[in-house]
């Protein structure tokens, strides 16, 4: 049990590296949760995974967010391990400031963080199945191969989890829209409604909201 600890907290901290590096001082700020296995033996998805969400984050920062609101990530990894993925998700519904989450890409790990996150009414996007499910990357736009590979520290290229990771956001992001044009805030409460039966074109393809708790 122990031994794990010392890695999530390293995943809490770049977590709360992202938050500090999207916002400033007088916007505010939403939050979006991101977990997937950063480290183990299913990093490749995770990095695949993480420089997606940080191109999505970075964009729409850039055009000034959201009606004012600027958008964080927080990154936590769960290793691919079921207990960790448990934890990962008990953190993240702790944080007021997380109004959805994006995740696990793996079928345990999304099996027993998506209970948790619907226990909290936490909306949640869970991840690598459909409508997120791996996508050729010779299939995604020029423009976007090379935005990817701007955001990664070696020019590394997308791999079949970059596009539907940036779908993900994107659909989220698209939710975060409707939600304050429609109440005038982005919370949980809404954004689980707007969720539901939301569709959005992305680089993949038309997405359409499914049912995680089926």
């Amino acid at each position: 049990m122990i031994s794990y600890l010392p890695k999530m907290i390293g995943f809490i901290l770049l977590g709360s590296m992202f938050l500090l590096s999207s916002c400033n001082g007088v916007d505010p700020v939403v939050k979006i949760g991101l977990v997937g296995p950063f480290g183990g033996r299913n990093r490749d998805i995770g990095y695949d995974v993480i420089y997606s969400a940080r191109l999505a984050i970075r964009e729409i920062n850039e055009k000034g967010g959201i009606d004012g609101h600027r958008l964080a990530l927080v990154a936590l990894d769960d290793f691919g391990d079921p207990e960790i993925a448990q934890k990962t998700a008990e953190a993240l519904i702790l944080d007021p400031g997380v109004v959805v989450v994006v995740g696990h890409w793996l079928p345990e790990t999304t099996e027993v963080a998506g209970n948790i996150y619907s226990e909290a009414n936490l909306p949640f996007v869970a991840a690598a199945v459909e409508p997120f499910a791996s996508f050729d990357p010779a299939g995604l736009p020029t423009e976007f191969h090379k935005a990817y590979e701007a955001v990664t520290p070696f020019d590394e290229v997308p791999g079949p989890q970059a596009g539907p990771a940036y779908d993900a956001f994107g659909f989220v992001i698209e939710a975060m829209r409707i939600s304050i044009q429609r109440d005038g805030e982005i919370s949980r409460k809404n954004m689980n409604d707007t969720i539901q039966g939301l569709s959005y074109e992305g680089l993949t393809g038309l997405v359409t909201a499914t049912n995680n708790d089926d």
